[in-house]
């Protein structure tokens, strides 16, 4: 989403990190280097001054005001165990079906099988 391996600059900041996806999507040059579509560090390691810089300058430029951020809601996760109680019900009714549709074919190959004993053409369903 932000187009950048490393976030510390941003850490603590309420930012649309899409916005900065795109900021980083457009940047091109000799200097920028990228793996997976994502600007990766190809300096030495940023000292903690220069993040506190990058921080404020982000800051400044991307951070969302509070009431927007605050409003946000995000959705409460299902309780996991009964999201699994779900699926397992959902996949015994899938291998129901797929039993069901065995049987059929079972079925139609014996009937076929048996045509060609007796030599009885039936139309196919």
């Amino acid at each position: 989403m932000l187009g950048q391996q490393s976030t510390a600059e941003f850490n603590g900041l309420h930012v649309d990190a899409l916005q900065i996806g795109q900021i980083n999507e457009m940047r091109q040059g000799p200097e920028i280097r990228r793996k997976n579509n994502c600007i990766v560090n190809t300096g030495g390691k940023l000292t903690r001054e220069e993040v506190e810089r990058r921080r404020k300058e982000h800051r400044a430029k991307f951070e969302v005001a509070e009431d927007v951020w605050t409003s946000i809601v995000l959705p409460r996760p299902d309780n996991p165990l009964v999201l699994l109680d779900r699926k397992r019900e959902e996949l015994k009714s899938l291998a129901k079906e797929l039993d069901d549709v065995v049987a059929r074919i079972a079925a139609i190959e014996q009937m076929e099988s048996l045509d060609q004993v007796t030599g009885t053409k039936r139309p196919r369903e």
